[in-house]
């Protein structure tokens, strides 16, 4: 095969052109801080970072959903310790009034108090969270208790949120069953009672019927308050698992799509060597004119 000097020249060319794409990719590399840059980059490696950046977008749903429901159960916990407080309230008042040596006026001074811890139950039957009503089951907009009639006008639906792929955890509870009288007596019906019965002085419904009441309302609300505190610690250990996860995916992805800046600084270096060297040779090669063979 007969090498002409354009051929050389067109090989030396090539060779430079070669030589500057690898030192604009190594320096591309170099100021975004990232290897893969366009698809072309690498294929395989940009599949596995677009998968690794959609499995951490999904791990960030998932914990705003659990960050949500342990504000929402945390809510819940101190609403339903602030009832425990007024229902132990509500059953020394009771004990006293089972007393037979309290004159009337101590009995309907007791009565008074016990009107006004209900209306504080109703407040904490009605309490909410980020606007939402927490006891009214899937009804969250209205109030699940009206005061004026005493009537109940929540639901015992209960909703829940996702966690993770298929696994998802209440984040309610059953209102009705704390305060509707659909586990344990009514809570607001039993004050009704107590309250008729210290102003009737019904010593023995008092420290018979009402007194055990009080104690089936206040065993089935600690009861509900031990099962949030267990969801709320179910939630906090996956939150820190997959706060762990992510840690572990970013370091993964910084692995595939990060520049390594030693190795990428090395490689342009021996880039502009090889871009010099080729200069150098095609100076040689190209360098005879037509002047040298008329010589």
């Amino acid at each position: 095969m007969r090498v002409t000097t354009g051929m050389l020249i067109n090989t030396v060319v090539r060779d430079l052109e070669d030589r500057l794409a690898q030192m604009a990719k190594r320096q591309e590399e170099l100021s975004s801080g990232r290897r893969l840059n366009r698809p072309s980059d690498d294929p395989g490696g940009v599949a596995t970072a677009l998968r690794l950046r959609a499995e951490r977008a999904e791990n960030g749903q998932y914990k705003q959903n659990m960050d949500d429901a342990i504000a929402w159960l945390n809510t819940t916990d101190a609403a339903l310790r602030d009832a425990v407080s007024a229902l132990q309230r509500v059953r020394e008042i009771a004990v006293a009034g089972a007393n037979q040596t309290l004159p009337q006026d101590s009995l309907n001074a007791l009565a008074a108090e016990v009107v006004q811890l209900k209306k504080h139950l109703g407040d904490v039957a009605n309490a909410t969270y980020a606007g939402r009503y927490i006891f009214g089951g899937t009804k969250t907009t209205t109030p699940p208790y009206d005061p004026a009639t005493g009537t109940w006008n929540g639901t015992s639906d209960i909703f829940e949120y996702e966690i993770a792929p298929k696994v998802k955890v209440p984040v309610n509870i059953d209102g009705q069953a704390v305060f509707n009288g659909t586990v344990a007596p009514n809570v607001f019906t039993t004050l009704d009672n107590l309250v008729t019965d210290l102003r009737n002085n019904d010593v023995a419904s008092i420290s018979g019927s009402r007194l055990s009441e009080l104690d089936q309302i206040i065993d089935n609300t600690l009861a509900v308050l031990a099962e949030v505190g267990a969801r709320v610690n179910r939630l906090e250990m996956s939150v820190s698992r997959l706060e762990a996860t992510d840690v572990d995916l970013a370091k993964l992805l910084s692995q595939i799509e990060d520049t390594d800046m030693a190795k990428a600084l090395m490689d342009l270096k021996s880039q502009e060597n090889g871009y010099r060297a080729t200069l150098a040779i095609g100076a040689r090669i190209i360098q005879p004119s037509l002047v040298d063979f008329l010589r």
